[in-house]
């Protein structure tokens, strides 16, 4: 049995996601950052969309990598917990609100939505939309 405490889960999905890259080309790049205080919620979501997603490059990073990692990873969503002003030419910025009765915010291609607890399938039609 798998622990997500030693982190082999998210190892072997990120293992599985490489071949898949690999052998059929990246559909997408996806950034998720999120404070290291919500470090399962971060490694989760990107468990969760690589697993449902496998031609999607998946990054993730704590919150004080974000600009850091968009100039270099270039990715075409954003999944955050804080918003930083523009959205740097990115085709979806999603502010995730870690609050479950808090607004998440979703700007896709200059629309803007906001939902309260936003699903994970939620988040994967913003990326399909994008995709």
């Amino acid at each position: 049995m798998c622990r997500m405490a030693d982190g082999c889960c998210v190892l072997r999905c990120a293992i599985l996601v490489r071949l898949v890259a690999i052998r059929g080309g990246v559909a997408i790049r996806i950034l998720v950052a999120l404070e290291d205080n919500y470090r399962v919620y971060r490694d989760t979501i990107t468990a969760g969309i690589q697993i449902l997603r496998p031609r999607a490059e998946i990054k993730s990073v704590g919150l004080e990598s974000l600009e850091v990692e968009i100039e270099r990873f270039k990715p075409q969503v954003v999944i955050c917990s804080e918003y930083k002003g523009a959205t740097g030419g990115r085709l979806a910025w999603i502010e995730l609100s870690l609050d479950p009765t808090a607004s998440t915010k979703f700007s896709v291609r200059g629309r803007c939505v906001e939902r309260t607890n936003p699903t994970l399938e939620e988040l994967l039609e913003v990326i399909d939309e994008v995709e």
